[in-house]
């Protein structure tokens, strides 16, 4: 069984992988005719679970969702956006590293 702030991490670091497809697509068809950006939603879901709106799961259950926009990609916004989630990527796995490194101490009874 998963504990539900590894399962959590886990549906994090998906989304930040799948944003991260998402604009390097958008960016290499920056000047494609008709191309639709491409955007990964997962924050604005926890962050409803997380307040209970009902019909939602627990927080740990979201999962991260692809879904293509109306309208092409900025290159200024893209890039924001991947700046973004270049920092959400690493306290993600921070948060990884810490749950793993007290894992190894649990276990081993010793640190680092």
């Amino acid at each position: 069984m998963e504990p539900a702030k590894l399962q959590l991490l886990r549906h994090a670091m998906q989304a930040y992988t799948w944003r991260l497809k998402a604009l390097a697509a958008n960016i290499a068809n920056l000047d494609t005719p008709g191309y639709q950006r491409l955007s990964v939603s997962f924050e604005e879901a926890l962050q409803a679970a997380r307040h209970r709106v009902p019909g939602l799961r627990h927080p740990e259950e979201v999962e991260p969702r692809m879904k293509v926009e109306n309208g092409p990609p900025i290159l200024e916004d893209e890039l924001m956006e991947l700046a973004d989630t270049q920092m959400r990527t690493q306290l993600a796995t921070r948060a990884l590293r810490e749950h793993f490194d007290l894992m190894r101490t649990a276990i081993t009874g010793r640190t680092g």
